[in-house]
C-alpha cells in the first residue's frame, strides 16, 4: 500500500510541475503579446518622437528609434522562452503518460482501454 501511495504521490508531483509550466507559459505569452502591441504601435510612429520606457523601476525618456529595437529584442526572447517551456511541458506530459502506463495507473476521468481481441 505504501508503494502505491508513493507512486500516486510521484504522479501528483509530475502533474503539479506540468501545471506550473503551463501557468508560466501563459504568463510569458501574455507578456509577449503586450510587447507585440507596443511594437505594432511604435512601428507607426516617427523615430525621433519622444517615448518613455520603464527600466528597472525607473521611467526613462527615450526616442521611438531607440526603444523599438529593445522592445522587439525582449519580445523575441520571450517567444524563445515560451517555446522552450512548451517543449519542456510536452516532455513532462510524455513522462507522465509513460509513468502511468508503467505503473498501470488510470485516472478517474480516463476511459478504460479496451482489451485487445
Amino acid at each position: 500500500a505504501e508503494a502505491a501511495e508513493a507512486v500516486v504521490q510521484q504522479l501528483q508531483e509530475m502533474k503539479n510541475e506540468a501545471n506550473q509550466l503551463g501557468m508560466k507559459i501563459n504568463e510569458l505569452d501574455q507578456e509577449r503579446h503586450e510587447h507585440s502591441l507596443v511594437v505594432e504601435t511604435l512601428s507607426k510612429m516617427e523615430g525621433e518622437r519622444k517615448c518613455y520606457r520603464m527600466v528597472g523601476g525607473v521611467l526613462t525618456e527615450r526616442t521611438v528609434s531607440t526603444v523599438l529595437p529593445a522592445v522587439k529584442e525582449n519580445m523575441d526572447k520571450l517567444q524563445a522562452l515560451c517555446d522552450d517551456l512548451y517543449a519542456r511541458l510536452q516532455k513532462k506530459e510524455k513522462e507522465m503518460q509513460e509513468f502511468q502506463a508503467k505503473h498501470n495507473i488510470r485516472l478517474r476521468d480516463q476511459p478504460e482501454k479496451a482489451a485487445p481481441k
